[in-house]
């Protein structure tokens, strides 16, 4: 049986810059938790031109194709984007505001109960926490 690999390096169907912008954060890694404005900084570092609103139209692009997590977490200053993942949650420190993964996922199984006991059908689950992380708790 002959495997076949398939290279995130570029995507056919992504613009220079929007490319660009899906270097930055994949770079970052999972756990890596960008706001816009730092991925505007780190783009402008390698592409002096690129404007506030490109990368606004890559994010919401990259977004939409699943290849970016964009997440909006309860009173948090503003959303902040990964690189897609396996289902995980956040937790958002009220006092320092930082955003922390925290392995955990819904089951399927949940999930699907869920939406039948209460009529509704689920595309995605967003699964956040807030408080005061560990550090700010002492």
């Amino acid at each position: 049986m002959t495997e076949i690999m398939i290279s995130l390096e570029r995507e056919p169907d992504l613009s220079k810059n929007h490319q660009l912008v899906y270097d930055i954060v994949r770079e970052q890694g999972v756990g890596t938790h960008l706001p816009m404005t730092r991925v505007f900084e780190l783009a402008r570092m390698r592409r002096p031109a690129i404007g506030f609103t490109t990368v606004y139209r890559a994010l919401t692009r990259l977004r939409d194709s699943g290849l970016v997590c964009e997440i909006n977490l309860p009173g948090a200053e503003c959303a902040v984007y990964e690189p897609a993942a396996p289902p995980h949650a956040h937790f958002h420190c009220t006092t320092c505001n930082r955003v922390s993964d925290v392995r955990y996922a819904l089951s399927d199984a949940v999930t699907q109960q869920l939406a039948a006991d209460h009529g509704f059908s689920v595309d995605r689950v967003d699964l956040s926490m807030s408080g005061r992380c560990a550090h700010c708790s002492h």
